[in-house]
């Protein structure tokens, strides 16, 4: 009897045991994926320890089925799961869940039936004589059955077998969109020669195998063909002469809507002495890993915003394949994902993958499996192309490393930016952060020889960073407009008017999506709050309803108020609906577009927003801070932030940080072409330090300001935090269980040099219909903070706990 560790996608502590029954054992690997009851549950984990014997105390119970055919988690990526799930104090099974695709095609479950000719055909061997007598009896089943029934460990090869000589079907479940063809392989073990010689004195023939043999994977019959030049009778000459595989497999979907057009051939690029200077110790670190001597690990690319830090990356992804090593590409957001794969896919060809959410089913299937049979080796994507199953990595890069979109708000709570480092440190990779305003822990990390830094400090081509324009809004002059209408300074209307005359493009900046926050009645000031959360529903006045966006329920615009019936409802704030409005009664003439979270889920999403925008066909670009970063659009002469103060209020540490971010990252979208660029900061605090450096250009000013604050109160980089958060249904219990694990944590030893802070409300006290309480841990000591936590709260609570280890956001 065997014993397998199996991880399961629910919040326990521990890995749970299951005995393997004879037929699934030679399947049965670290990695696949396996059926297990827990509790009355059938839940799919993963298989992560085969121990050696079961302690005699307990009862163990047998798995249901090995569902893969082999390991779908792969030997570094089980690493870097068990690394998270320690660190981020999360289950393993919930970290699993996060690296694997949602919706990954189980192999266990495909249905397997003979056709006619299999149930005619006597048996060859006794193996065939097991399949087919159980195929016989039962009609259709699912291969993990026929599995259990026979346990033979190698029926994959015999049911590929049957499947080629068209005795028996394997039924891959048929997926709604996908087309399908023939492919052809060279059989598992085949040696050359052997298989050269079997071919005959066909010239056509052995041109094929060779082909085969140098691909290292299999081709669609239609790429052979057109390879080799041979008609599909040579291959199906060499498939009935078993000397190759034949099967059928889903046609290769193209991406084109996941990127934008190539308009024209790139103009080659000369490197500035900065960026030769960037690509020679990145490359040279890149060769010293290669050759397995000790090199940089880490690099922080910092520079100025259109300094070309795109192009030394891309340089050093083409260096790591050169080395027959791979890449992953990590890009904070979606909307970033078309730009870099045009430059990506015009430099990599077939040897990208792209990997995202908002990608169809098909599509990410495809993708995944490429990359996992060694067809891809340079991945784009998000946060979770983080975990793609690549062989030999030699270079992993962050883009814009200071985003927080890199952090997961749903358990794990991991940041894909500190995992980008871990994978790179067990994987010998050069790990390389990019920025134009890196994280305060990064330049912490800096400063303390943990990274090393590398630095652009002059624009691509002939490019200047944009002239600074600051309004003060205060001063600005009373106007009849609207509740809630965002102030379009005269200054402000100026300068796009000369952007307009002169046939520049502008992009303007509300980091706010809709058309209000808030729908108000004049009459008895009801504010349509969500029942769920007790927060306003934003209005979308385009669909007519009103959103709220934390829980994402939805209701009806009502035509009169529904507490006191008056017909009073007046739209209270701006966004950018709103201010596309606003700009459309101001400048009649321009041709508009809207990028927000809305517009990615319309169909072409964010790629159709910013194609239309880089033809010049569009003249403004309204949006939400998708627009501030990573985009390059030379013929862009202003930008203008609409309200710059709306993160300062923000009751979070790392609020003054965001804005200062955003500001500069919007900033650097003008005058990336021949003609100078202009930013348009319109904000109630002109005298603040973050917007007084985005305005000027000074990074090392803000740095150092931020850096004194976060030291004067104890806060990151300066120490480590945690954030405990309890949720209950009733705000009573919420907050006695918090006050209960607040008074343990400050009993124990431990606790004595850590700063406690609650418990209290969380900012956004009701989400959801749960009562939030949070308590805030910091300390010098991660690993003080870790033991703590350990030592005090059990491994499972009767509560609901969440653990945020380093946050991000503490609303």
């Amino acid at each position: 009897m065997s014993y397998v560790s199996v991880a399961v996608p629910l919040p326990l502590p521990d890995p749970l045991l299951y005995s393997v029954p004879e037929p699934f054992e030679s399947l049965a690997a670290i990695g696949s994926r396996v059926r297990v009851r827990v509790g009355k549950q059938r839940v799919i984990g993963v298989i992560v320890g085969k121990p050696a014997e079961a302690p005699a105390h307990i009862r163990v119970r047998d798995l249901d089925e090995v569902v893969d055919r082999e390991p779908v988690v792969t030997g570094d990526l089980l690493q870097l799961a068990r690394f998270a799930a320690d660190y981020y104090l999360a289950p393993l099974g919930e970290v699993l869940r996060s690296i694997l695709p949602a919706d990954l095609p189980p192999w266990g479950v495909r249905k397997v039936w003979l056709t006619d000719a299999g149930a005619l055909a006597p048996p060859r061997s006794e193996k065939e004589r097991q399949v087919v007598e159980f195929l016989r009896a039962k009609g259709r089943v699912k291969v993990a059955q026929l599995q259990r029934a026979t346990g033979l460990p190698d029926l994959a090869d015999l049911l590929d077998r049957l499947a080629e000589e068209g005795r028996a079907v394997v039924g891959e479940r048929r997926r709604r969109g996908a087309r399908y063809s023939n492919a052809v392989e060279l059989p598992p073990g085949a040696e050359l020669e052997e298989t050269m010689g079997k071919a005959g004195r066909s010239v056509k023939g052995r041109a094929v195998i060779e082909y085969l043999a140098a691909l290292g994977r299999p081709d669609s019959v239609a790429g052979v063909t057109a390879a080799v030049g041979c008609t599909p009778a040579v291959v199906r000459r060499l498939v009935k002469l078993e000397l190759l595989r034949s099967f059928t497999q889903i046609e290769r979907i193209g991406l084109d809507r996941h990127q934008l057009s190539p308009h024209s051939e790139a103009a080659k690029i000369v490197l500035r002495q900065d960026q030769r200077v960037a690509v020679d110790a990145i490359t040279g670190a890149l060769d010293q890993a290669a050759q397995g001597a000790a090199f940089p690990a880490g690099f922080l690319l910092a520079g100025i915003t259109g300094s070309g830090k795109t192009e030394v990356y891309l340089r050093a992804a083409a260096h790591a394949l050169a080395l027959g090593r791979s890449s992953i590409l990590l890009v904070p957001e979606i909307a970033l994902v078309p730009a870099l794969a045009q430059q990506a896919r015009r430099r990599f060809g077939d040897q990208l993958a792209i990997l995202h959410s908002a990608m169809s089913t098909n599509e990410r299937h495809q993708e995944w499996e490429r990359v996992r049979q060694g067809s891809a080796h340079v991945v784009l994507g998000p946060r979770s192309a983080l975990f793609a199953p690549l062989k030999e990595l030699g270079l992993l890069v962050v883009d814009e490393e200071q985003d927080s979109s890199y952090k997961q708000d749903i358990s794990p709570h991991y940041n894909g930016r500190d995992l980008a480092l871990v994978r790179g440190r067990d994987s010998r990779a050069v790990t390389l952060l990019i920025s134009a305003t890196p994280s305060l822990e990064t330049r912490h990390n800096v400063q303390r020889g943990r990274l090393t830094r590398l630095e652009l400090t002059q624009r691509a081509g002939q490019g200047k960073l944009p002239e600074g324009i600051l309004v003060d809004l205060r001063r600005e002059p009373k106007s009849s407009r609207r509740p809630g209408d965002i102030t379009f300074s005269q200054r402000l209307c100026s300068e796009v008017t000369l952007a307009l005359e002169a046939k520049d493009q502008i992009i303007l900046l509300r980091n706010r999506r809709g058309y209000s926050p808030i729908l108000l009645c004049r009459a008895c000031g009801e504010d349509q709050k969500c029942d769920a959360c007790g927060l306003p529903r934003t209005f979308h006045r385009r669909r007519k309803i009103l959103v709220c966006h934390y829980c994402g329920s939805t209701r009806p615009v009502p035509q009169t108020c529904h507490a006191c019936g008056e017909s009073a409802l007046e739209p209270i704030g701006a966004g950018t609906e709103r201010v596309e409005e606003q700009v459309r009664e101001l400048f009649p003439q321009a041709r508009l577009a809207v990028l927000d979270r809305d517009t990615v889920r319309r169909p072409g999403g964010a790629a159709a927003v910013l194609e239309r925008f880089g033809q010049g066909e569009v003249d403004i670009l309204i949006g939400t801070q998708m627009v501030s970063k990573g985009h390059h659009f030379p013929k862009v002469a202003l930008t203008a932030v609409l309200a710059a103060d709306t993160y300062l209020g923000f009751p979070d540490f790392r609020a003054v940080e965001k804005t200062y971010n955003l500001l500069t990252q919007l900033a650097g979208r003008a005058g990336r072409g021949k003609r100078p660029g202009k930013v348009v900061i319109q904000t109630y605090h002109p005298d603040h330090y973050a917007i007084q450096a985005a305005l000027n250009h000074d990074d090392s000013a803000f740095a150092q300001q931020e850096m004194r604050f976060r030291q004067a109160f104890h806060y990151p980089p300066y120490s480590r935090m945690v954030q405990l958060l309890v949720q209950d249904a009733k705000r009573d219990k919420a907050q006695q269980k918090m006050a209960q694990l607040a008074q343990q944590l400050q009993q124990h030893p431990l606790a004595r040099a850590l700063r406690i802070t609650g418990p209290a409300p969380a900012p956004l006290e009701k989400l959801r219909n749960r009562w939030r309480f949070q308590l805030l841990l910091r300390g010098t000591s991660g690993k003080n903070l870790h033991q703590l936590l350990r030592a005090v709260i059990p491994q499972k609570t009767s509560y609901d706990l969440t653990i945020d280890v380093d946050p991000y956001h503490l609303l």
